[in-house]
């Protein structure tokens, strides 16, 4: 019985068994702590993806559908290193009625998205009577690479809105 008491009082180990029951809690933390990071840098490059596509839009006097095409590939190259493959972009151009102020969809186009249903809805306040306003909705899909600490994926999108530079309103051909 004394032996068994010895044994008990032994604390030579303690700090291992500690170790032992606490690393897969620790690692799990710290993976959690990484894909968040990911997933919030994932969605501030969007952001700006989204901003660069709608900036780009409104340099030009009038846009061809080869041009959506270049301005999506340049949403694209700053959304890297991140895969590009579930980026999508719809681009709208929303125009003021000089009597009414009333806002209506002049054009629309959408790369690996689905077009805007609501887009002279989002630009309501954006714009006055005779004025055009772009309108960009960015869509995005963050699949984690470590499913036990994000499971699933993470379906994000971002709008942006600016008003074009050198004409009144965009033409589309």
């Amino acid at each position: 019985m004394r032996h068994l008491l010895k044994i008990g009082r032994n604390r030579a180990g303690t700090a291992s068994v500690e170790l032992v029951f606490l690393a897969p809690v620790i690692i799990t933390l710290l993976f959690g702590l990484y894909e968040g990071t990911q997933a919030v840098l994932a969605y501030m490059k969007l952001i700006n993806a989204c901003q660069t596509v709608a900036d780009l839009v409104t340099q030009q006097k009038t846009i061809a559908s080869s041009d959506i095409d270049d301005f999506v590939t340049g949403g694209q190259l700053v959304m890297s290193p991140l895969s590009t493959g579930s980026l999508g972009f719809a681009i709208a151009s929303v125009t003021f009625d000089p009597n009414s102020g009333t806002a209506s969809v002049a054009w629309q186009d959408t790369r690996n998205s689905t077009a805007m249903t609501n887009a002279a809805t989002l630009a309501h306040n954006y714009g006055t009577k005779g004025e055009s306003v772009i309108v960009v909705t960015a869509t995005y899909t963050y699949t984690s690479w470590l499913h036990y600490v994000l499971p699933g994926t993470l379906s994000m999108s971002q709008v942006a809105y600016s008003r074009p530079r050198l004409v009144a309103s965009i033409p589309h051909s």
